[in-house]
């Protein structure tokens, strides 16, 4: 998991102090790879046992693990080709989802009345289409929301036993991050898919998964590619995952 997925998880958590450690290490990597705590604490105008707390929330010992992770997290494998890239981001994009726990997810998902999947754009819309006709087979309706003024007229209609997932490549669409704070307050859990960067909708959203960034490749027709396929991999590990969950209830069931 990257840095920035970790601070995602935690954000709610974060004090002042946090906020403070975490924008000048997001905006100074290099340099924070080898800082000492001190002079850290002194840059971002924190106690030592601030930035020690900082370190402890992402689930590290102390400071000099928190420094360790950052510099691997920086030293991505060189890349040769676009071939060679675009692999290695559907590689990682399988990894991360094999990894992560997703019982909870589907444990929400089973309360749920109803499931509504909003998202805006050409690549959203087909992520959300995907969805519905994955999980359909399963015997689980979502409801993709329309964008525009329906998707606003929708949200007094839910309520906080249904859940909604939120589609953003960047995380930061200003309707996304609207319509979660929105149904926030209504106590409606929420999950967001996003590009894995820090990003405001995965602060708003009790469930995060993330697809790692791809490079923008150049077509012969001189057009900027980025492929989507990673989030497509995503939704379709994150149903079989959903299968295995339900295996492992009924086994449970019949043992009981």
């Amino acid at each position: 998991m990257s840095l920035e997925a970790l601070v995602n998880e935690n954000y709610k958590s974060f004090s002042e102090s946090d906020l403070a450690v975490w924008k000048y290490l997001s905006g100074h990597r290099a340099e924070c790879e080898n800082i000492a705590i001190k002079k850290l604490a002194q840059k971002c105008c924190v106690s030592h046992s601030a930035v020690m707390r900082f370190a402890q929330k992402l689930g590290f010992k102390g400071f000099a693990e928190l420094k360790l992770y950052l510099k691997m997290d920086g030293q991505k494998m060189p890349l040769h080709s676009e071939l060679k890239h675009i692999c290695s981001l559907y590689q990682r994009v399988m990894d991360s989802m094999c990894e992560k726990n997703c019982d909870p997810i589907f444990e929400a998902l089973g309360r749920a009345r109803q499931v509504y999947i909003f998202g805006e754009g050409m690549v959203q819309a087909s992520i959300k289409k995907e969805f519905k006709r994955i999980f359909m087979s399963a015997g689980r309706m979502f409801y993709d929301v329309p964008s525009g003024l329906e998707m606003y007229n929708l949200i007094p209609l839910i309520g906080n036993g249904d859940f909604c997932i939120l589609v953003s490549v960047s995380g930061q669409n200003k309707k996304m991050v609207e319509t979660a704070e929105k149904l926030r307050i209504i106590g409606v859990p929420l999950m967001s898919i996003t590009k894995n960067r820090e990003n405001t909708l995965a602060h708003l959203c009790d469930f995060n998964l993330y697809v790692d960034e791809s490079n923008l490749f150049e077509t012969p027709m001189h057009w900027q590619y980025e492929s989507t396929t990673a989030y497509f991999i995503l939704i379709d590990i994150l149903f079989f995952k959903y299968l295995e969950y339900h295996q492992r209830k009924e086994a449970d069931h019949e043992s009981g």
